[in-house]
């Protein structure tokens, strides 16, 4: 077993020899590890490279090092003979000299920017204990440390920020955008100073509406929605999209502290910024952390564009609330996969369409902006009232109620599809009631604007299909449903039974109040059975 280490001993004069043999040392193991950087070699390549000639140099038995790798996992690397004896469990003792059967271990930590990184230790022949024999072979050690301590630097800085951008990308993987944000952001607290910290990014479906969150020391301060901050608010409402430029400084005027740093994230394919980093403190930034955050903005960049281009897939069957919903749970491609539920199903097809486009209208243009009013304010009725946008046929607007959670029940189904009915019924008279609408209507001598809209509650098979994975849903009540819109006249509606039959049980003062037409069957081409409805005419007086 080996003595309990010496006493450091006390600084002595140099010797002109000595200084010569140390400058000698000094520059070999510099010249020996800068061709190793030049080389780009791996530690273990370096360490092979240094201490052979560095046991030549100091005529030293044995030679190790314990440090981490370039994965930062600490390993011990040697040279010489070290006997029967693992050089590693030697160098995890006290620092300094000791004797060792016939020879003397002379180690010394070696600390990277402060923090200590591991352990670097010779083995020399005889006995060195004696107060000027320790303080040469400390000397001796001292001086292949510092050259190491450099390379050591690189290399773990290096690795250390190759670790942290691994861990924040795994973050920034994660299905709920916000909750990844939170733990890149604090797990990059947690290695450099952030005590200020600012997101904020474009909304992917309406450009012009500004998100954020922001931190203190790692740790969620504000965000927009939940914890908004009054200071944010207010640019926002003042500046808006501008706050994103560049050039504008209003957001550096909004933070204490000397130095504010902002870094945009840029679009891959547009020149409009997806949204900018903003970060702020009183004592300012290391090159080191202010790398660290540009290669976060740079991984940020591409998590925000794959997430705005989530939004935006999901932005064309749900609004904005469901899309919130669905993108908050880490399993939310569940609720997009196919199933089979029973659904509201509601057709609604503008009456006369076909005249109004070949002698209402001057222009395809003006048939599309047409379109686009009526499909964009029916759309907001099924959205307003629960339900997922399936698709646009023509001028046939269809909705869905139930997807994509299936947390209603079947009357609630039922109730949501009749109510968004009613609004397209009243928002289409009231669309034709406008003059210009007017003036078009009697063109084509039609009594007015109207919709024929066909309601359902059938079992159907919902969910994502396709190539351009479509929310919609297939079942032979989708066809009923479709049959039935065709069969409805003008500013009619016509209700399945199933759906007649479980408003019914329902006891809500408008439901009850409805007034329906008697049951009739009607058969209709390639559906085996007659299809059993009603019209729903009014509201009892």
């Amino acid at each position: 077993m080996p003595n309990a280490p010496h006493p450091q001993p006390s600084p002595s004069d140099f010797t002109l020899e000595e200084y010569k043999a140390l400058r000698t040392l000094q520059r070999a193991v510099d010249d020996l590890l800068e061709e190793s950087l030049r080389e780009r070699e791996t530690l273990t390549q370096s360490f092979r490279r240094c201490f052979p000639p560095i046991l030549k140099l100091t005529g030293a038995r044995a030679v190790a090092i314990t440090t981490r790798d370039e994965e930062l996992v600490e390993q011990t690397w040697s040279e010489g003979d070290w006997g029967d004896r693992f050089p590693g469990s030697l160098l995890e003792g006290p620092s300094g000299v000791r004797r060792m059967e016939g020879d003397t271990l002379v180690t010394q930590a070696l600390d990277v920017a402060g923090t200590r990184v591991g352990t670097f230790g010779m083995l020399f022949p005889g006995d060195l204990t004696e107060m000027e024999a320790s303080a040469r072979a400390l000397r001796v050690l001292d001086t292949v440390a510092e050259q190491l301590d450099t390379v050591l630097c690189l290399v773990h800085t290096a690795s250390e920020k190759h670790q942290l951008i691994i861990q924040c990308n795994a973050h920034l993987a994660n299905p709920v955008f916000e909750a990844g944000m939170d733990q890149a952001v604090l797990t990059l607290a947690q290695r450099v100073r952030l005590p200020g910290f600012l997101l904020l990014y474009r909304d992917a479906v309406q450009p012009q509406m500004l998100h954020y969150r922001t931190y203190r020391n790692g740790y969620l301060e504000f965000e927009s929605g939940e914890q908004p901050s009054p200071v944010l608010e207010k640019a926002i409402r003042q500046h808006g999209p501008r706050l994103l430029a560049s050039e504008e400084s209003a957001l550096r005027q909004l933070f204490g502290g000397r130095t504010t740093e902002a870094v945009l994230i840029s679009g891959a394919a547009s020149s409009e910024p997806l949204g900018k980093i903003v970060i702020w403190s009183d004592a300012g930034f290391s090159a080191y952390s202010m790398d660290l955050i540009r290669v976060l903005a740079s991984t940020l960049s591409q998590r925000l564009l794959d997430y705005n281009r989530e939004r935006i897939h999901l932005s064309q069957f749900f609004p904005n609330a469901v899309i919130d919903a669905l993108l908050q749970d880490p399993n939310y491609a569940q609720h997009l996969r196919a199933q089979d539920q029973e659904v509201g199903i509601l057709f609604a097809d503008i009456n006369g369409f076909t005249r109004i486009c070949e002698q209402g209208f001057d222009s395809p243009r003006n048939i599309g902006r047409f379109v686009d009013e009526w499909s964009e304010r029916a759309v907001g009725c099924i959205w307003e009232h629960g339900g997922v946008f399936d698709k646009m046929v023509g001028d046939c607007v269809i909705g869905l109620f139930g997807p994509p959670f299936f947390k209603s029940s079947r009357l609630e189904r039922a109730q949501a599809a009749v109510r968004a009915a009613c609004d397209i019924q009243a928002f289409t008279a009231s669309l034709g009631a406008r003059e210009e609408v007017a003036a078009l209507c009697q063109r084509v001598k039609l009594p007015g604007l109207g919709v024929a809209v066909g309601v359902n509650l059938a079992n159907a098979n919902c969910g994502l299909f396709g190539p351009n994975r479509q929310y919609t849903a297939f079942s032979s009540g989708m066809n009923q449903a479709a049959r039935l819109q065709s069969l409805a006249g003008f500013r009619e509606t016509l209700v399945m039974a199933s759906v007649r039959d479980v408003l019914g049980t329902s006891r809500e003062p408008f439901f009850q109040g409805l007034r329906f037409g008697p049951l009739t069957e009607t058969p209709v081409k390639n559906v085996a059975q007659p299809l059993r409805h009603y019209q729903l005419e009014s509201l009892k007086p």
